[in-house]
């Protein structure tokens, strides 16, 4: 995602983040529990709030890793090209 810079790791140890790409919504954040944490992905068409969205959100989990957020971008990347304006 061009212009997009997720944060580090330990950033969603305690924190969420929340920003929107060229009309996709997108939202990372801590899953699992602690003996299994995941980071949660989820993407939904923009411009609404995801509470007030009408359309399924698609969620994806990852490792709780660097790799795993990488991953994660990468997901992000190819889902805008469905769920947002080009």
């Amino acid at each position: 995602m061009d212009n997009i810079i997720l944060y580090g790791i330990d950033y969603y140890k305690k924190s969420v983040f929340k920003g929107s790409y060229k009309g996709m919504c997108f939202r990372i954040a801590k899953g699992g529990d602690e003996d299994n944490m995941a980071l949660t992905v989820t993407a939904w068409r923009g411009p609404y709030i995801l509470e007030k969205t009408e359309e399924e959100p698609l969620t994806r989990d990852f490792p709780f890793t660097q790799e795993g957020l990488d991953e994660a971008e990468q997901w992000l990347t190819e889902t805008q090209k469905i769920l947002g304006n080009t």
